[in-house]
């Protein structure tokens, strides 16, 4: 029985797939996944794509450094890194769902829309495109961005960009439990929040930001 391999690659339809071995010293993994990118540059050539590790749990400092390896042997772009913490829904069939009420509360617009969620914070240089919803599960912090076709809902601090609404839905919204985004993009409107006074610390609050009279304005939750 062959021995099993400490890194294996794998091509997926949204991207690369990597599982470790659970047990390996972690320089052992390093250093298998360098030999193994470098062999098979020309499988990286110009690709713009995610990357997700499964079978072993990562700390920051480990996954950045996978990253690195992959990023300084190959020529891949790696738009967003996926941890086991990412679900993006499997479009069952309708039928197979229970019915729920779409009555939505006066003043509540109801939209429906497939939804990911991914469970941890965005770090600098990472992001998340999706055509639904998106729910972040953790910090979305500056140098990330979220683009979305539905809504956006951060589950923390949202300090990076925020898109909802990509294809052109003005209807979207974006929220987080603090709404301090270096930038807002719903459907075409583009907006800044401002950053507080010098020596004032920031109003920390659930907010989301929407758009009225071709405007983005931001009210609590």
């Amino acid at each position: 029985m062959a021995a099993k391999q400490p890194v294996m690659i794998k091509g997926q339809l949204d991207g690369i797939s990597i599982t470790l071995d659970e047990v390996v010293d972690f320089e052992v993994l390093k250093e298998n996944l360098r030999k193994k990118v470098a062999r098979g540059k020309q499988f990286f050539e110009g690709a713009n794509s995610s990357v997700s590790f499964k079978g072993r749990e990562l700390s920051e400092g480990e996954e950045q450094n996978l990253i690195d390896i992959i990023l300084e042997e190959t020529s891949l772009d790696v738009t967003f890194v996926k941890g086991e913490g990412f679900s993006a829904p499997s479009n069952p069939s309708a039928n197979s769902l229970p019915k729920i009420s779409t009555q939505a509360p006066p003043g509540i617009s109801y939209k429906e829309s497939n939804t990911a969620y991914y469970r941890g914070g965005l770090r600098s240089g990472q992001s998340i495109k999706f055509d639904g919803s998106v729910v972040i599960m953790g910090d979305v912090n500056p140098g990330s961005e979220i683009v979305a076709g539905g809504n956006v809902v951060v589950l923390g601090a949202l300090k990076g960009m925020a898109h909802a609404g990509a294809h052109g839905d003005n209807t979207c919204h974006i929220s987080a439990l603090d709404l301090r985004p270096t930038q807002v993009r719903i459907g075409d409107i583009i907006s800044y929040v401002p950053a507080p006074p010098k020596g004032k610390k920031a109003d920390i609050s659930p907010a989301y930001a929407y758009i009225k009279d071709g405007q983005v304005f931001v009210a609590p939750l």
